[in-house]
C-alpha cells in the first residue's frame, strides 16, 4: 500500500517535471538559435547513444552501485553545438531510447521513463539556456561558460534525482541526501573537467574530439572496473575464510553475519553515508578473522581457558588487522577498527587499553553488535538468552564495557523492528 502510494507521488512528481519541461520551451523558445542539419544532428544522437550503451558500472560493493555514465559528456557536447530544444532532445530520447530497448530484460514503470526523458529534457535545456545567453566570440571566455552549463545541468540532474530517492525509498532526507551525494553527484562531478578538455579538443579536431572522450573515459571506466572487481574477490575471499572458520563450530556459524547485520542498522540509524555504511558492514563481517590463526582445541574448548589460553585468544584483533591490512583499501580503516573491537570504555580492553570515546566509533559499534549477538546465541555453556536478558546484562555493561549510547541505540533499534513485526 505504502510502495504504490509512493509509485503515485512518483508519477505526478515526474509529469510536474514535464510541464516544466513544456513550459520552458514555450517560454523560452529556442533563442532564435537555428536548427541544424538532420544528419547532423543523428550523427550526435548515435554519439550520444553509444555513451549510454557504454556506461560501465565502476562501483560495485556487496549492497550497493554507482553508476558512472559518461553519457553527461555528450549531453553538455549537445548544448554547444546545437540549440537548447535540439539539445534537450537529443540527450533525453538517447537516453530513454537505450531503455526502451533493455525493456525485455528491465521492465520499469511507465513514470520511470517519463521522470527519465524529463529530467534530462529539462537539465539539458537549461544548461542550453545559459551557454547560448553567455557565449560569445571568445574561446577562452566560452570555455568557462561551457563549465558553468555542465554545472546548470549538474544541479538540476542531482536536484531531480534527489527528490526521486526520497519519494521512492522512503528513507529520511540525511540519508537520501549521502545516498545521492556518494552515487550520481560523485560520478557526474568527476565528469565535469573532462568536458572542458572536450570542447577545448573541438575547437582544434571537430567532433572528432566527442569520440576521442568517449574512448578516453571509457578506458578509465575499464579500469576502475577490474580494480573493484579485484577488491571484490579480496572480499569474497576473506568472507568465505571467515565463514570456513565459523562452520568448524556450530556454536558460532552465522555469527560474523549476524553482527554485521546489526552493525550495519546501527550505522544507518546513526547517518553514516551508505559507503560508509557498508564498510562497517564488512569490517564487523571481518572482525574474527584473526582466529582462523588460533588452534582449534583454544577455539573449541567447551570449560574456562586457561591464562595462557586467553592470552593465545587475545591475540586475534592484532592478526584480523595484519590479515586485512593485506589490501589496500582496508588498510588504516577496516583492520584499525577490527584491530580495537574488543576495547572496553572503560579502558580495560585490549589489545591497546583505548577508553571511551579513544576507541574507533567503528569499533564500538561492532563491539556492541558482537556481545549482542553472543548473547542471544547458544554456547557449549549454556542455551541462548532471550532479547530481555540480553538487554539486562548489556545495561549493566554500559559505560565500563560498551559504550551507553550504542547499546541504548541498538535496543531502539530492535524495539522499531518488533513493533514493525506486529
Amino acid at each position: 500500500m505504502v510502495k504504490r502510494r509512493r509509485e503515485r507521488i512518483f508519477l505526478v512528481y515526474s509529469l510536474i517535471i514535464l510541464s516544466l519541461y513544456i513550459c520552458s520551451i514555450l517560454t523560452f523558445g529556442t533563442l532564435n538559435v537555428e536548427f541544424h542539419d538532420f544528419r547532423f544532428t543523428l550523427f550526435l544522437f548515435l554519439i550520444s547513444f553509444l555513451f549510454e550503451v557504454l556506461s560501465i558500472k565502476t562501483l560495485q560493493f556487496t549492497h550497493g552501485k554507482v553508476e558512472t555514465s559518461a553519457s553527461l559528456i555528450a549531453n553538455i557536447a549537445a548544448v554547444f553545438l546545437l540549440n537548447p530544444l535540439e539539445a534537450s532532445l537529443l540527450s533525453a530520447l538517447s537516453g530513454i531510447t537505450y531503455k526502451l530497448i533493455r525493456i525485455t530484460k528491465e521492465k520499469y514503470p511507465v513514470s520511470r521513463y517519463i521522470f527519465n526523458f524529463s529530467q534530462v529534457a529539462l537539465s539539458s535545456y537549461f544548461a542550453g539556456i545559459t551557454y547560448h545567453t553567455l557565449a560569445d566570440q571568445s574561446a577562452v571566455w566560452n570555455i568557462f561558460v561551457v563549465l558553468v552549463s555542465s554545472l546548470v545541468y549538474f544541479s538540476f540532474n542531482n536536484l531531480f534525482v534527489l527528490f526521486a530517492v526520497y519519494i521512492l525509498s522512503g528513507e529520511g532526507i540525511h540519508e537520501t541526501i549521502s545516498k545521492v551525494v556518494s552515487g550520481p553527484v560523485m560520478s557526474m562531478g568527476l565528469l565535469i573537467p573532462v568536458i572542458a578538455v572536450v570542447y577545448i579538443l573541438y575547437q582544434y579536431v571537430g567532433l572528432l574530439a566527442i569520440p576521442v572522450s568517449l574512448a578516453a573515459v571509457l578506458s578509465i571506466q575499464i579500469g576502475n572496473y577490474y580494480r573493484y572487481k579485484y577488491y571484490e574477490a579480496k572480499l569474497e575471499h576473506l568472507k568465505l575464510l571467515a565463514k570456513s572458520l565459523e562452520e568448524k563450530d556450530k556454536y558460532t556459524r552465522g555469527h560474523s553475519e549476524r553482527v554485521a547485520e546489526l552493525a550495519r542498522a546501527m550505522a544507518k540509524k546513526l547517518g553514516f553515508s551508505p559507503k560508509m555504511v557498508e564498510r562497517i558492514y564488512n569490517a564487523a563481517f571481518l572482525h574474527d578473522i584473526g582466529k582462523i590463526g588460533i588452534p582449534d582445541h583454544i577455539l573449541k574448548k567447551p570449560t574456562i581457558l586457561s591464562k595462557e589460553e586467553m592470552t593465545v585468544v587475545k591475540s586475534h584483533p592484532v592478526m584480523g588487522e595484519e590479515i586485512l591490512a593485506e589490501v589496500d583499501i582496508f588498510r588504516n580503516r577496516e583492520s584499525k577498527w577490527v584491530r580495537h573491537h574488543h576495547e572496553r570504555w572503560d579502558g580495560t580492553g585490549y589489545p591497546d587499553g583505548l577508553k571511551g570515546e579513544e576507541i574507533p566509533l567503528q569499533s564500538r559499534i561492532i563491539a556492541v553488535a558482537d556481545v549482542y549477538e553472543a548473547l542471544t546465541s547458544d554456547r557449549p555453556y549454556r542455551k541462548a538468552l532471550t532479547r530481555d536478558e540480553a538487554k539486562e546484562i548489556m545495561m549493566k555493561m554500559k559505560g565500563t564495557v560498551l559504550d551507553p549510547k550504542l547499546v541504548d541505540l541498538l535496543f531502539e533499534i530492535l524495539d522499531e523492528r518488533e513493533e514493525k513485526d506486529l
